[in-house]
């Protein structure tokens, strides 16, 4: 546990602007507090971590890179807000971070009350698969997945929670060395990867690992390997998780890719958040299974006249008429004409035209159904019946355009 020093006390002034209030607790290597920024007027969580050695080409490198994870912006993330380093005890320099004050319980309190739901599960592991793609995308591995750096928030009454990833205070660029402490072995033992506890380069697969683990426990409601730091460090390298028997196969298949002793036999954050996104919508919450879509009704579209012929057997002749004005197709037994409406001239003659075709149409089958006469040959012009007026003139013209 971190000592406080003298000078982190309740209503202290740190960094010119954050009034320290009530810790909110301890870990390993550093202390958070309530505090008030007093700049800004609003409540954050202050991070102070150990003292550091007072090297001054070190103590500038991890500003730089606390800096640097100040500036990651996720909704799965706990925003980081300020980070400087506290030298009011100039022997005792000490890093910190000031991060968005959350309201509310971690996964740790979550599966002390009972097991996590598979459906709410999904919904947790797949916020922070996403956000450790986010990181991960930066270079930056985050190597303390654990229940108690998982906070879940609800933004507003009835929706399901959200998960928050917080404490990146042991972070690291994934191609340099650790932003905030020094040591020999970094983590929660109870979540360490298999290269974390072997003392081997690290990747973002350690994040996965870690967070295989804490979907196991989820399930399982117990820490898949307990004890000390050695016992629990060691157990990994022996054995791989064990998975309840009554676990759908596919969460089993999914926790045990992740948990794979090999970092390149492990799926890649993105890969786990898109899995589990889909077990969102599966009948039975399982990652990787989509819901079969349903038919969709499209809404009833406004009527508007078609624009084309009237078409009949895709095979009859077509007859085209010297003036080009029109197309007109007859089939070899005379049954009936077919029009390209929408080469006609004026609007007018196409709504008699077409007026006059029902018409005849609507005759000739009365007259067939009436007499049961069998077809006989048409001669090659059709003969209307007599019509006079406009519609007699089109029915004329209409006649003249088709003579041999």
């Amino acid at each position: 546990m971190v000592a406080d020093s003298p000078s982190s006390t309740k209503n202290e002034m740190l960094g010119g602007r954050y009034r320290l209030a009530d810790i909110i607790g301890r870990g390993g290597m550093s202390s958070v507090y309530r505090a008030r920024d007093e700049n800004l007027g609003r409540d954050v969580a202050l991070k102070l971590f150990a003292p550091q050695a007072p090297d001054a080409k070190e103590l500038r490198r991890q500003e730089a890179e606390i800096q640097l994870l100040a500036t990651l912006n996720h909704p799965s993330l706990v925003t980081l807000f300020d980070a400087g380093i506290d030298t009011r005890v100039l022997d005792e320099p000490r890093p910190f971070l000031t991060m968005e004050l959350v309201e509310g319980q971690d996964l740790r309190s979550r599966i002390r009350h009972s097991a996590v739901p598979l459906d709410e599960l999904a919904v947790i592991g797949a916020g922070v698969a996403d956000a450790l793609a986010y990181v991960h995308s930066l270079g930056i591995i985050h190597r303390d997945i654990k229940p108690g750096n998982i906070l879940l928030v609800q933004i507003r009454p009835g929706e399901p929670i959200r998960p928050k990833l917080t404490d990146f205070g042991i972070a690291r660029m994934a191609d340099s060395a650790r932003l905030t402490a020094t040591g020999t072995m970094v983590g929660t033992a109870a979540y360490l990867s298999p290269e974390q506890a072997m003392g081997s380069p690290l990747s973002p697969a350690t994040d996965i690992y870690s967070l295989g683990l804490v979907l196991l426990e989820c399930v399982k409601q117990t820490v898949e390997f307990p004890g000390s730091a050695v016992e629990s460090a060691v157990a990994r390298l022996h054995r791989a998780p064990e998975i309840p028997a009554d676990v759908p196969a596919e969460w089993a298949d999914l926790i045990r890719s992740m948990t794979a002793i090999e970092p390149l036999e492990r799926p890649v954050a993105s890969d786990v958040e898109s899995v589990l996104r889909q077990a969102l919508v599966s009948p039975v919450s399982a990652p990787g299974e989509l819901a079969p879509e349903t038919t969709r009704v499209l809404p009833a579209m406004p009527f508007r006249p078609p624009s084309i012929a009237i078409t009949a057997e895709s095979d009859l002749p077509v007859v085209r008429s010297g003036k080009g004005q029109q197309d007109i197709t007859r089939g070899p037994d005379a049954r009936g004409w077919i029009l390209d409406l929408s080469r006609l001239r004026h609007a007018g003659r196409r709504f008699w035209t077409v007026t006059a075709l029902g018409v005849l149409a609507a005759g000739a089958a009365a007259a067939a159904l009436t007499l049961g006469l069998a077809p006989q040959p048409k001669p090659d012009v059709v003969p209307y019946p007599a019509v006079t007026g406009t519609l007699g003139d089109h029915l004329r013209e209409l006649q003249e355009s088709v003579k041999p």
